[in-house]
């Protein structure tokens, strides 16, 4: 047909309606097959440029009617606007944002197959995806590479000439096909482009949310997953955005758990944080966008199921808002908000904490109080069982048990106190009754009843006289279960009361193996080249490890240092002293071969008092030359002038050999 000078009809493939093609990109390619712009078509169609970007259904059947196209299936893939921040296409709602009304982003190597498959002009052949137009589409999945994007030049109003715009590219076409990026494939994108063609799923979690909301939601949750909380989304590539799409989707299409199962992975982030504990701290990006949605109904399943992990795992302070809901009575505790609603000392909620089982509450955790949770019934609960707790003094009482023995027995963790709980002037501790009575039933555990003990059945301080221990020993053996005999006095069940065999716990005493540690004198020998001072400035640079060490000989704990930390050192450090002692030779000759081999000490003379040298690096020079610590003294100093330049004075360190 012939129209105004216009060739229109079914001219070959190259008129054939794409699956989700666009109108504007239809018209260009009708415009584009009598060499005219899409401006010179629709002006001499009578068809309002500004329509046809608006996507006004007028304006679409228009379009299809020149292009004897199926109506309805162009209005369908055509974005039109359905409210101020919301477009239609595809059956589906997407952001205004979302779609790409000033450029495209377009496949080189997708053009390149356009170009051989169809007929017609060259400029008509490629065909405008409706992925290229959205932003969320960021590679192409057929060819799994980056789609490229460009800017056509547009009048205001308009829409964009496709065509005409593909055809200032073609001369670096095949250069932009060699050099596209490759990306891997995304089941984000694969899912929209099924969401596109109006195929859901039960079984992923999203099918029910509009697109609008679950798109963005996933990239969102993508960059909560993988980067910290306040990460600076401005200076994100399209590989982040990409990435991030998949891990968002790849969560939260999974269903509630597997989104659960991220927040408390993020939770577990904030452990070592300082400061206030929040939610948007915390869920970082995808929180703040579902802040921002907070009035809008169809984020209702998401907000609800980060609202409800947050109040659950979080202690928010009951009046905060909480995406749009006020949190009301605490669900979960610190150490710190226990401590101020309970009145209680937070010394003794953390102690009370690691009583109940929370691990992270034990002094070794490193954990910080305000990181500290459990559950606010939990609490309560442990704080109504104080009004029954026991003092120090009535423990003694109602346990017999002498207060130097009571007091191990508390540092020990053989009785926990509750520390804090009495008079803070006194400094008393109480103690559960029920705790009390568990250590009661501890002592005597396995213990036979005797009326008449022998003159070696003695009571616990007899034992301790006997066998020359300490408490901590004694109280180690009884609820260790090493004794093999325990006796009790009959009729009696106080603290001594309980009888032990005195030639068993000096035997025990007497079997306990030496030291596996060094100590100061010891590591001198240890580690060559050292002496005490050397030895000292080592522990205060960390590089050696100081611990506490039960010695036979001085019956007692001592500080030793760590055999583990020692041997570490000695097998990256050699020091000159060990060089010059293994050679025979004078430290400076020693340091001289040494700098010219180059190697130089890894350690701040300074620092340590003296010179060590990386071991590797002396071995390997070892290995490499057989002759290395042969000494020519006017060939090794025309050596070193050469290399070095002047000679430099002395240094004070300590070379000790």
């Amino acid at each position: 047909m012939r129209t105004n000078g216009w060739v229109l009809g079914p001219l070959g493939f190259a008129y054939q309606l794409e699956d989700l093609e666009p109108a504007a990109g239809f018209a260009s390619r009708l415009a584009a097959l009598n060499g005219r712009s899409l401006k010179d078509l629709l002006r001499d169609m009578s068809i309002r440029q500004r329509s046809l970007d608006l996507g006004l259904a007028s304006a679409v059947r228009d379009v299809a009617t020149l292009g004897r196209a199926d109506p309805e299936r162009l209005l369908r893939y055509t974005p039109v606007g359905k409210t101020e921040k919301l477009y239609e296409v595809a059956g589906e709602t997407v952001m205004r944002l979302a779609v790409n009304r000033t450029y495209f982003r377009y496949c080189p190597r997708c053009t390149l197959e356009d170009m051989s498959q169809y007929d017609g002009p060259a400029r008509s052949r490629p065909w405008l995806r409706l992925e290229w137009t959205l932003s969320h589409f960021r590679s192409c999945p057929r060819h799994d590479v980056f789609l490229t994007t460009t800017n056509p030049t547009r009048t205001p109003f308009a829409p964009f000439d496709f065509s005409g715009t593909m055809e200032t590219l073609f001369p670096t076409l095949r250069q932009a096909a060699e050099h596209a990026v490759s990306a891997a494939s995304s089941p984000f994108q694969i899912w929209l482009q099924d969401r596109l063609r109006g195929l859901r799923s039960r079984e992923n979690w999203l099918d029910d949310l509009p697109l609008y909301v679950a798109a963005p939601f996933c990239e969102a949750l993508g960059v909560s997953s993988l980067h910290q909380p306040k990460v600076r989304v401005a200076s994100f590539a399209t590989s982040d955005w990409a990435l991030a799409a998949d891990e968002g989707f790849r969560i939260a299409s999974a269903g509630e758990e597997s989104l659960r199962t991220l927040l408390e992975r993020l939770n577990g982030g904030q452990a070592s944080t300082r400061g206030v504990w929040g939610p948007r701290d915390t869920y970082g990006y995808a929180y703040g966008l579902l802040q921002k949605t907070v009035a809008d109904p169809a984020y209702g399943k998401l907000r609800d199921a980060v609202r409800t992990f947050a109040l659950e795992t979080m202690p928010i302070e009951p009046g905060t808002d909480v995406l749009g809901e006020v949190a009301g009575k605490r669900k979960v505790h610190t150490v710190r908000t226990a401590a101020r609603d309970s009145g209680m000392h937070a010394l003794s909620i953390r102690r009370l904490f690691a009583r109940m089982g929370v691990d992270e509450a034990a002094d070794h955790s490193g954990m910080m109080d305000h990181r500290i949770l459990v559950k606010s019934e939990e609490v309560s609960r442990v704080v109504a069982e104080l009004k029954g707790a026991l003092t120090a003094p009535e423990v003694e009482r109602l346990l017999g048990v002498p207060r130097i023995h009571l007091k191990d027995l508390v540092a020990r963790g053989y009785l926990v106190g509750l520390a804090g709980t009495g008079s803070r002037r006194n400094a008393k501790r109480r103690f559960s009754k029920a705790d009390v009575e568990a250590l009661r039933d501890r002592l005597f555990d396995g213990s036979q009843e005797i009326s008449e003990p022998t003159e070696r059945q003695v009571d616990v301080t007899g034992a301790r006289r006997a066998a020359t221990c300490t408490i901590p020993d004694l109280l180690d053996m009884i609820f260790t279960g090493k004794l093999a005999w325990k006796g009790r006095l009959a009729g009696r069940h106080d603290y001594m009361a309980l009888l032990l065999d005195a030639d068993e716990v000096t035997r025990i005493v007497r079997s306990g193996g030496a030291r596996t540690n060094l100590t100061k004198a010891e590591t001198e020998a240890f580690l060559p080249g050292t002496h005490e001072r050397v030895v000292n400035r080592l522990i205060e640079a960390g590089h050696l490890m100081l611990v506490e060490e039960f010695s036979p000989d001085a019956r007692r704990m001592i500080p030793v240092i760590s055999r583990e930390s020692a041997e570490a050192f000695r097998s990256r450090f050699v020091s000159l002293g060990e060089l010059c002692q293994k050679t025979g030779m004078h430290h400076k000759k020693v340091r001289l071969i040494l700098r010219l081999a180059g190697i130089e000490a890894v350690l701040d003379p300074a620092v340590v008092g003296a010179f060590f040298y990386s071991r590797d690096l002396v071995d390997r020079s070892e290995c490499q030359s057989q002759s290395m610590w042969s000494y020519e003294k006017s060939a090794l100093q025309r050596k070193s002038r050469s290399l070095s330049g002047p000679s430099q004075g002395g240094s004070s360190v300590s070379h000790t050999q």
